[in-house]
């Protein structure tokens, strides 16, 4: 049995159709928060490169939540729905701008771990394009690379 850490706690497993479907909704969750988290990004950026790059990460936040959609809907599972609203950040200089996008990285990350480890093969390997795409753009906007991305400080 395979098992990842998941947001907010410890270790589960998503082999299972009903920890497949919970796997597939946090990582779902997860993109609702980073599109409507990088909308704020690039309402907030005071500098036209931000905005860009909130565009640009907020269209490939789209794309993967949209993909995630299509792979509940195909397994018949009930798609997690956007929530009205998401935390954002207190401040709106650049550093609290770039941490906050890293932070959106990082439970795209969480999230695309734990869904990582299910037993369906076509799940797996969305959640590992998605985890390393969520790594380098965290890096683009500074953050560090850890050794095992995805993975909670312990």
């Amino acid at each position: 049995m395979s098992e990842s850490p998941a947001p907010g706690e410890g270790a589960r497993t998503a082999e299972g159709t009903g920890a497949a479907e919970e796997a597939l909704a946090e990582a779902l969750g997860a993109e609702h928060a980073a599109v409507h988290g990088y909308e704020f990004v690039r309402g907030a950026a005071g500098d036209e490169g931000r905005r860009d790059r909130a565009l640009t990460h907020m269209d490939h936040h789209r794309e993967t939540r949209d993909a995630l959609h299509a792979a509940a809907v195909e397994r018949g599972f009930e798609p997690t729905p956007a929530r009205p609203a998401y935390p954002l950040p207190e401040g709106r200089g650049e550093a609290a701008l770039d941490g906050y996008a890293v932070g959106l990285e990082g439970a795209a990350a969480r999230a695309c771990l734990w869904l990582s480890a299910a037993g369906d093969a076509g799940l797996r390997a969305l959640a590992a394009r998605t985890l390393q795409e969520a790594t380098v753009r965290a890096l683009v906007w500074g953050g560090e690379l850890d050794a095992l991305p995805g993975f909670d400080e312990a």
